[in-house]
């Protein structure tokens, strides 16, 4: 009576074993899809960090429509950011597709994003980083006021 014996014919055991991989199946494709959509997440943890930093240097108003103060205006020129959006208006206003757009909301949001995944030349970067670093606020932030400098001049081209 120590001894349980349970028999599973080779039907049964291929037929569990096919339903476990079906299943396993399904599931690894509603976590694929979990883990894409985990990027909203980033982008909002974002917006609070930047939005944090931006209460202690105040460069921009957050007031509607976001808006850059004098001292955001004196930063975006001396980081060189100013200058470097004029030179390459015209790319990133067509990678903007600013024309497409009348909601000013969609518009900046758009400008956002691409400053924030913009690649600068090694050069740039590296400057920009040295420059944001010699201030005391992150490049995170310097991408920001640059953006909305880009947005103010896709919204006055419409």
């Amino acid at each position: 009576m120590d001894n349980v014996t349970i028999n599973i014919t080779w039907e049964f055991f291929l037929g569990a074993m096919g339903s476990l991989i079906a299943i396993a199946y399904y599931a690894n494709g509603r976590f694929t899809g979990l883990e894409t959509n985990v990027d909203w997440l980033k982008e909002t943890i974002s917006e609070l960090l930047i939005n944090a930093e931006n209460i202690r240097t105040k460069l921009f108003k957050n007031d509607s429509p976001v808006s850059l103060t004098a001292t955001g205006y004196h930063v975006l020129q001396r980081s060189g950011l100013k200058s470097y959006i004029d030179t390459k208006r015209r790319i990133l206003l067509s990678a903007l597709n600013s024309k497409n757009s009348a909601d000013p909301y969609e518009l900046q949001r758009r400008a956002f994003r691409l400053l924030a995944t913009l690649s600068f030349e090694d050069l740039v970067a590296q400057h920009l980083n040295n420059f944001a670093f010699a201030n005391g606020i992150s490049s995170e932030l310097l991408r920001r006021i640059a953006a909305i400098y880009l947005r103010d001049i896709a919204t006055q081209s419409n």
